[in-house]
């Protein structure tokens, strides 16, 4: 039921943009480890869970580093520390208390388990996570059973783990978790398991007993490389303008030829409008300013003079500034096509020059407002 609220809450969050975040991530954690019993893993016998200890809860503390991939699928390098302690809690015999210490390394495959069964992708600022994978763990058995005081162990390792990621900010996070370790040991518990009692199935090894440990954990964990998102533009209106059609140029291009063939441009206007809020070039001014630049390339001898206005609506400071904006298009796209800047004359006029009635107050229609979204380019000598 918790796992289910988790995912739940998570996938109820607002979408953000499916952009990947491949990138490096640095954590800490601490939090408490316990033995939690051995498992008779022999092929031939059931699943045999058995632990004779009360085990005690202990500090613990890690570190890992992680290795993002996509919004699903990332690799952890992970060591963890803790000691493991407990009393007998069966019968009466005088078996001491045990004290083991546990150094687990592993490498993990992490799983976005939110973004895996989600059908869009995002970078979440909540999600639930699942981790499974391979390592070994170094066992000092500190106390206990007097044969094995201070025997030294290195065994296999099999860590699985989940918790639910919160990133606060594009590079720090917190991780609440739990992991799971399979050592491949019956001596986690410091001391070796009776392989003829009855928890042991004929034909048992000590091979074939699994310790188990738990490591509830609480880590903070910081992203290096994110990318920054573009800051975007203020919008000037609450209302949307309704659609509108883009208004045909006032003056028509005029090309004519002298006797000699050369291309008289002197006085030509090649004017370029805009949508609301816009300063890219669309189909028709793109088309436009190809001839303005086919022109000029053709009479190096010509200068061009660029406009450029705003409609009404809107801050008079920020118009000017999209005024602004609108003139840089047209400047970037000469340049491009081999025009020197130095041939461009440029100002902008923001709303201080409007072709019509549509000043602050008046009510204009959309495409009356569209005639003020200009660029002029008019050639010169």
């Amino acid at each position: 039921m918790t796992i289910f609220f988790c995912y739940t809450f998570v996938v109820a969050q607002e979408k953000k943009r499916p952009e990947p975040y491949k990138n490096w991530e640095i954590g800490v954690s601490a939090g408490v480890a316990s033995f939690t019993g051995e498992y008779n893993m022999f092929k031939n016998a059931r699943f045999n869970h058995f632990n004779h200890w009360k085990s005690e809860l202990n500090l613990g503390f890690g570190a890992s580093a992680k290795k993002n991939f996509s919004q699903v699928f990332g690799l952890e390098a992970m060591w963890n520390y803790s000691n493991l302690t407990g009393s007998w809690k069966y019968d009466s015999r005088p078996i001491a208390d045990f004290k083991t210490e546990v150094n687990e390394y592993s490498l993990n495959s992490v799983w976005n388990i939110t973004n895996l069964l989600s059908k869009n992708k995002f970078d979440r600022k909540i999600y639930w996570y699942a981790k499974i994978g391979i390592g070994a763990s170094h066992l000092w058995k500190k106390a206990g059973v007097n044969s094995l005081n201070d025997e030294h162990w290195k065994l296999p390792t099999i860590p699985m783990g989940t918790g639910l990621s919160v990133r606060i900010s594009d590079q720090i996070q917190i991780n609440l978790g739990t992991q799971w370790s399979w050592v491949n040991t019956d001596r986690l518990d410091g001391r070796r398991t009776d392989m003829t009692s009855g928890n042991i199935k004929p034909g048992n090894t000590e091979s074939d007993i699994f310790g188990t440990k738990l490591y509830t954990h609480i880590g903070f964990a910081y992203a290096f490389g994110k990318k920054k998102k573009k800051k975007q533009e203020p919008i000037v209106e609450v209302a949307k303008p309704e659609p509108e059609p883009k208004p045909e140029p006032k003056q028509q291009i005029q090309q004519a030829h002298t006797n000699n063939s050369k291309l008289t441009v002197i006085g030509n206007a090649y004017n370029v409008y805009f949508g609301f809020n816009k300063w890219d070039l669309d189909k028709q001014g793109l088309s436009n300013l190809e001839r303005l630049a086919e022109d000029m390339i053709e009479n190096p001898s010509v200068d061009v003079e660029i406009r450029s206005y705003a409609d009404s609506r809107g801050p008079a400071s920020y118009n000017m500034k999209l005024s602004e904006k609108r003139g840089k298009s047209v400047i970037d796209f000469l340049v491009s096509k081999g025009i020197s800047a130095s041939r461009v004359n440029a100002a902008a006029f923001g709303e201080s020059r409007l072709v019509n009635k549509c000043a602050d107050g008046v009510t204009c229609s959309g495409t009356e407002h569209a005639f003020n979204r200009r660029t002029e380019t008019i050639v010169i000598e």
